[in-house]
């Protein structure tokens, strides 16, 4: 009798503890929401255990910056396609106090870069100086609250002890395999017995990635540019026909990000002109404020915007490195430009597909790879922060096309980004120049209040994504959710003969089933005289990242672009600097 007794008492406790390990082991797994709120903070991010650990630093007690640090080193960890140490950034930092500060990371062309007669597409002679370490160093220098080593812990884990592979990761990773193949630091770090890549759900461990992460976190950033990093990089790059050397690397800074701003219907735009693409965001809403957008249906909207957007990408042709900035944030040749809009007719208010769900829209044709570049490709990632006592970060980083340079050095794990040679080949890539790129991180204010955070990934198309985001917030009304999940377009736009171009009357638009346009949007534009291509797969039109704050409730409202894998999540608790 006492042994079944004993038997019982055991067997209870045994399932007990089961069941609590369980419990454990489900509130460790990061939250997949794409909409969250809080009054303490937000973070959203491209991918869940990013989101997941810059959210357990807010609760930790650490700021936005730290928060966003924390973000940063995971994404190079765990969206590897995407972006990475070996990369780039712009960051924008609205202050608790309301001013602003930002950082130029961008990759910088080597002193002793000789451009090849045939521009290559990939390989050692495309990879310029990293600066995303040397952006975040600032960052944490100048803002952070928490020590370097600890906002670094998270990336150094899933490096070292692995991380499940999302289905879009899996899908970029099967798509790149050839090039994978090619490069023996690649081999080593993304397959699986040099020869397959990793299939959804696999655990994928980086332990080179690891070991250069232990030395940047124990060092506060500097062995990436003067220690043993730097001396791995310079050795593999002098080997193979690359530029970077250990000088390079040891003169690179972090600069400050040059700032633009301007005023739309009431409220202030902030983001970073070129060679970042925020003054791009900043034209093309400065040509939309000429027109009385509320009053017209989404199709007309639509037609209007795409105009607006082509023309500020067209401006790139005669003002590319935007140095006069007055001419950026002016209204003059806004006003001048928006004389050549062609508004459409007015027809009834139609009932788009779209339907403002934030539930699950991802499906079997998502489009997780897109073209390694051109006008098809959207790579890049963006991530935004905020914390209680109203410090935000926005933050897009980048390694160009889909990885990057496909180089890894043996020993250091990760990718480089892709700077000179062909891809970015429109831009100054003399030595000592940062190339320009799209990047656009950008924040929204009113009345001395942060309204919306936010920006996007996928090249050219960043510059849509935002712009709609914002106009469909302010001109239609619409919550964050709303905004971010609402169907977009995008302007016709490429090189011609060595010159940029942009159509305004031809564009490209989002008729996914779920959330997209519909057939009478597409015959509506056709007679008016625009030239609509219908484009059905999910995540084919940027990738937004963003917060909203409600001035009067003080809450934090987080939404991660509904075609990806992203996530927005917020602190229960936080300790707030007031």
């Amino acid at each position: 009798m006492k042994n079944i007794l004993l038997l019982t008492i055991l067997s209870a406790l045994f399932f007990a503890c089961r069941e609590d390990q369980e419990q454990k082991k489900e509130a460790s797994k990061p939250s997949t929401t794409k909409l969250a709120q809080s009054g303490l903070g937000m973070v959203a991010a491209a991918q869940p255990l990013a989101t997941a650990a810059g959210n357990s630093i807010l609760e930790a007690g650490g700021n936005a910056a730290d928060a966003a640090i924390a973000t940063a080193f995971v994404l190079a960890v765990v969206e590897p396609t995407m972006n990475g140490i070996g990369g780039r950034n712009q960051i924008l930092v609205r202050q608790a106090d309301g001013s602003f500060v930002g950082y130029n990371g961008m990759t910088e062309v080597p002193a002793s870069f000789v451009p090849a007669e045939e521009p290559p597409n990939a390989g050692y002679g495309t990879v310029a100086t990293p600066g995303v370490v040397a952006a975040l160093m600032r960052l944490h220098a100048e803002h952070g609250s928490m020590p370097w080593d600890e906002l670094i812990k998270p990336a150094i884990q899933y490096a070292s002890e692995g991380f499940e592979v999302l289905e879009g990761e899996a899908a970029r990773h099967a798509y790149a395999l050839e090039d994978i193949k090619q490069n023996p630091g690649f081999r080593r770090q993304m397959l699986k017995n040099d020869t397959m890549t990793y299939e959804v759900g696999e655990t994928l461990k980086q332990p080179d990635l690891a070991n250069t992460l232990q030395r940047i976190a124990k060092t506060n950033g500097k062995d990436f540019y003067e220690g043993e990093t730097a001396k791995t990089i310079a050795e593999d790059m002098a080997a193979n026909g690359g530029f970077v050397t250990e000088t390079d690397l040891r003169e690179y800074k972090a600069l400050d990000a040059r700032y633009v701003t301007t005023t739309y219907r009431g409220y202030e735009i902030h983001s970073i002109p070129a060679p970042a693409g925020g003054g791009l965001v900043v034209k093309a809403l400065n040509i939309l404020e000429q027109f009385d957008l509320s009053s017209m249906t989404d199709a007309q909207w639509a037609a209007v915007v795409n105009q607006a957007l082509a023309f500020a990408i067209g401006s790139m042709e005669y003002d590319y490195k935007e140095e006069d900035l007055s001419l950026v944030q002016g209204k003059e040749w806004a006003e001048e430009k928006a004389s050549e809009v062609v508004v459409p007719e007015s027809v009834p208010l139609q009932n788009a597909a779209y339907n403002g769900s934030s539930d699950q829209l991802l499906a079997a044709n998502t489009d997780w790879t897109g073209d390694t570049w051109g006008v098809s490709s959207h790579h890049t990632t963006h991530f935004v922060t905020a914390d209680c006592s109203g410090m935000v970060v926005s933050i897009t980083q980048t390694i160009g096309p889909l990885f990057g340079s496909k180089v890894i050095t043996p020993g250091l794990g990760f990718v480089y980004a892709s700077t000179m040679g062909a891809y970015l080949s429109g831009a100054d890539q003399a030595p000592g120049s940062r190339p320009r790129t799209t990047i656009a991180p950008t924040v929204v204010t009113k009345g001395g209040e942060t309204v919306l955070v936010l920006g996007a990934a996928g090249g050219l198309r960043i510059l849509s994504g935002i712009v709609q985001t914002i106009s469909r917030f302010i001109d239609q009304g619409m919550s964050i959710e709303e905004a971010v999940a609402a169907p977009r377009i995008h302007p016709e736009a490429g090189m011609n003969g060595g010159k940029r171009e942009a159509f305004p009357l031809k564009f490209s638009a989002e008729f996914t089933e779920t959330n997209g346009w519909n057939a009478t949007d597409s015959i509506y534009w056709q007679e008016q005289g625009f030239e609509p291509e219908a484009i059905t797969r999910f995540g084919a039109f940027a990738r937004v990242h963003a917060i909203a704050r409600d001035a009067e409730t003080g809450l934090w409202t987080g939404m991660a672009d509904l075609d990806w894998e992203g996530t927005a999540n917020g602190p229960e608790t936080a300790k707030c600097e007031q």
